[in-house]
């Protein structure tokens, strides 16, 4: 049973409950509103597209380096102790970047800020386990959940607001005015402990070092290979075999090691390895909101991303709240499979919507999409969560907490490039099929294209009309085969929300556990 909270911890409680809310909804907004104004960021700084794509990579791969094992780090020295320095170097190295034009210098203070990112979401769950009472712990669970839809939704809104507004540099100074806040909050709510020596003595540094060098190198190699075409880049299939050489020596020290900080066992239980395949499956059916629909409006429907976002904006809080509100009640109520469950139809009924799509779709017709991946985002992660900690044993959530890492950064990743190569093949294939009935052969050809020429400009001879029109027409050609591919991608989704729900019926009922009961 939850103990009873004395009344002169609960405002220290509030603190760390709105820091652990901050912290993780600033990591997943910062990088959103970066990776949506990275074309603003090219021209601000003078970049060419190889650095912007460095640069975008550098901003987000560090991430992983050191968030497996911050739960390890305040399990050993304390919050205040891992927390509040970084939060003060962050919003330095915030303020600082805009005035900074040399590639080299970008990179390496994007690097930083990185790292330091990883450190407050990676924070998030242990330092509300080791702080909150239990009955608190499924709301701050589920504000760690928030952050996905949270910068999602307004991530577009935000990041063309501040270009088209008050300036880009405000990409980088909304989370300077907002860290050193988080810090203040976690140095009045953290418990003044000790270091844990004994912990400290037992530490894993090799299979820490190795472990977040390996997870780095893949997203590096992730993030990189949709535009440098995979296994033909001599840089990608390096940094994959590095991967590969460094996993393989991790799982080797961990077997070896008397102590191993996350042993590979953990993932053996039936419940956590089902629980993390449905994470990997949310994540997949989940694209439809945060790539799918945003991606299509901006190449087919010309829309820029505060066009988008202000669409959604002034519903996104309602909205978040409703499908927050929803989640909690569910695993407090029907449990974990029978939430899941829900969620992943939400998401199958979602991306067949999906498949309707066409060319003439603007943002009235993605309204309900977005509404069911919402309410499915928020459902089924937290439920999924819930799920893996409800069944390991409390002695081993440091090691699951490092998992949990891995899949928010590592699954999603390979994920959305999966995604985003699939469509660029799609949409050549659609192409090409689409334009083998396109031809010169084609009854009526030069009449069309006098048709479509004439329409775009007045005048000039003929041979410039039907030029005009063989543009239009590659155009039309194009758009219809974006479309195609953006369907083949929801439908990709839809059978990931499938497997989600084949993966859910082949739980066991979870133990009764402080975040379900």
């Amino acid at each position: 049973m939850p103990k009873m909270v004395h009344p002169s911890d609960r405002p220290r409680q509030g603190f760390v409950a709105v820091a652990v809310v901050m912290a993780s909804i600033l990591t997943a907004f910062d990088v959103r509103t970066a990776s949506i104004g990275l074309a603003d960021l090219r021209g601000a700084f003078g970049l060419s597209f190889d650095e912007g794509a460095w640069l975008s990579t550098f901003a987000t791969a560090p991430q992983i380096l050191a968030a497996p094992c911050v739960g390890w780090l305040i399990a050993v020295f304390g919050v205040k102790r891992v927390m509040i320095g970084p939060t003060i170097l962050y919003s330095a190295i915030s303020i600082l970047i805009p005035f900074f034009s040399n590639f080299e210098s970008l990179v390496a203070l994007h690097a930083v800020r990185a790292v330091l990112l990883g450190l407050f979401v990676g924070a998030t769950l242990m330092t509300a386990f080791r702080n909150l009472d239990r009955k608190y712990w499924i709301f701050a669970l589920a504000f760690y959940v928030l952050r996905i839809p949270f910068a999602q939704n307004l991530g577009l809104y935000t990041a063309g607001s501040y270009t088209q507004t008050i300036g880009w540099q405000w990409l980088y100074w909304q989370g300077a005015i907002v860290a050193p806040v988080i810090g203040v909050l976690f140095w009045c709510g953290g418990k003044p402990t000790g270091v844990d020596r004994e912990l400290l003595k037992r530490a894993d540094w090799g299979g820490m070092a190795i472990f977040g060098v390996a997870l780095t190198t893949l997203y590096f190699a992730l993030d990189q290979g949709n535009r440098l075409d995979w296994f033909r880049s001599g840089l990608v299939v390096s940094l994959l075999g590095a991967t590969g050489f460094l996993v393989c020596v991790f799982l080797w020290h961990e077997f070896r090691v008397k102590e191993p900080w996350a042993h590979i066992s953990i993932l053996f239980s039936r419940n956590i390895a089902l629980g993390f395949a449905a994470i990997g499956c949310f994540m997949t059916a989940s694209l439809g909101s945060s790539l799918l629909e945003p991606n299509f409006l901006i190449s087919v429907a010309r829309l820029r991303p505060e066009q988008i976002g202000d669409f959604g904006a002034p519903y996104a809080i309602l909205l978040l709240v409703g499908a927050t509100v929803t989640a909690v009640a569910l695993v407090r109520t029907v449990k974990q499979r029978a939430t899941l469950t829900i969620g992943f139809s939400c998401f199958a009924l979602s991306a067949w919507l999906g498949t309707q799509l066409t060319s003439v779709w603007s943002l009235p017709e993605f309204r309900l999409i977005v509404i069911l991946q919402t309410f499915g985002e928020e459902i089924v992660f937290l439920a999924a969560v819930a799920t893996l900690f409800s069944n390991v044993n409390p002695a081993r959530a440091i090691s699951l907490t490092a998992y949990v890492q891995v899949m928010r950064l590592i699954c999603s990743e390979t994920v959305a490039t999966t995604m985003a190569t699939w469509i660029r093949q799609r949409e050549q294939l659609h192409s090409y099929l689409i334009g083998l009935h396109v031809t010169g052969a084609t009854p009526g050809w030069n009449s069309i294209l006098g048709q479509l020429g004439s329409g775009s400009t007045a005048g000039g001879s003929q041979a410039d009309t039907l030029k005009r029109g063989i543009g239009v027409l590659a155009g039309i050609v194009q758009r219809e085969a974006n479309v195609q591919a953006y369907i083949d991608g929801f439908w990709i989704t839809f059978v990931a929300a499938i497997a989600g729900l084949i993966v859910v019926s082949l739980m066991a009922p979870s133990p009764a556990h402080p975040l379900t009961t």
